[in-house]
């Protein structure tokens, strides 16, 4: 665990002397005073329950926007301020349109949430996940400033489903596996290793931000449990989602070929190593 921790320290400082070398290349040229800069990172550590899951862990990422000096101050920017309003990625888009006074398509779906145009702010955001890789599912989510709802559209599959790039490159998920095996995990770690998932997920991130205890089935919180449902299904029709449509088997056949072809060998020699069997 030290370890881990070590590396993610080592890359924050890494990418904190990045962002300090593209500062000063900006001044270097003389347009640091001419140039928004934004800086926001990808979704999720590469751990389980992480990257590509819609939990806040995975969606919820750092957003910083430095404003130029020769530019006249935003109405709701304030230097140094932590900002609470819910953002999504495509608003960076619509607003960066905005700040070059250009108007943005019809169909775009992003918001201005910063300048001289900017939008009603959101009562809620949206994510969701499909398949990854060789990896099939469908997962929608909606949030407002208290609530998560998790929607599994295939609560049949278990949480860690084989995905051959990750069993290779996230070493903790064979451990996982592994204490499993052994009952060495405890309540809350285990139902990563079920092999099903609920329908419906719904956490309050006030009292409960690590999303551990679901509250979809508790009666005090139908009310919300209701209006998040409202919500996610407006959203899908609104925004055509494509996920509603299944993949040809054509698609999921070449993934699998690609992660075996990329993946396979190596993974099954770590499972001779270590006597754990991943792959069938």
């Amino acid at each position: 665990t030290r370890s881990v921790w070590a590396q993610y320290h080592n890359a924050i400082m890494a990418l904190d002397r990045k962002i300090a070398k593209v500062l000063k290349q900006l001044k270097e040229d003389s347009i640091l005073e001419n140039t928004i800069v934004v800086f926001m990172s990808d979704h999720g550590a590469a751990m389980p329950r992480s990257k590509q899951w819609p939990y806040e862990s995975g969606l919820n990422i750092p957003l910083i926007i430095r404003w130029p000096e020769n530019y006249s101050k935003p109405d709701n920017w304030t230097a140094g301020c932590v900002d609470s309003r819910l953002i999504a990625s495509i608003d960076i888009s619509a607003s960066s349109l905005s700040w070059a006074g250009i108007q943005r398509p019809l169909l775009m779906q992003g918001r201005v949430f910063l300048g001289d145009q900017i939008d009603p702010e959101r009562r809620y955001v949206f994510g969701g996940r499909d398949r990854g890789d060789e990896t099939v599912d469908r997962i929608r989510t909606v949030r407002d400033s208290r609530y998560r709802y998790i929607r599994n559209y295939m609560p049949d599959r278990p949480f860690l489903q084989l995905n051959r790039y990750k069993e290779w490159s996230y070493p903790i998920i064979g451990l996982m596996r592994r204490l499993h095996e052994e009952g060495e995990l405890n309540e809350v770690q285990s139902v990563l290793m079920q092999p099903t998932r609920p329908a419906e997920e719904l956490y309050d991130l006030d009292t409960d931000p690590h999303e551990i205890h679901n509250l979809a089935e508790n009666p005090e919180h139908q009310e919300k449990l209701n209006e998040l449902r409202a919500a996610l299904d407006a959203w899908i029709i609104e925004t055509n989602d494509q996920g509603r449509f299944i993949e040809s088997s054509e698609i999921h056949d070449y993934w699998e070929e690609r992660m075996e072809q990329a993946y396979g060998e190596r993974l099954r020699k770590r499972e001779r190593q270590q006597g754990q069997k991943v792959l069938n």
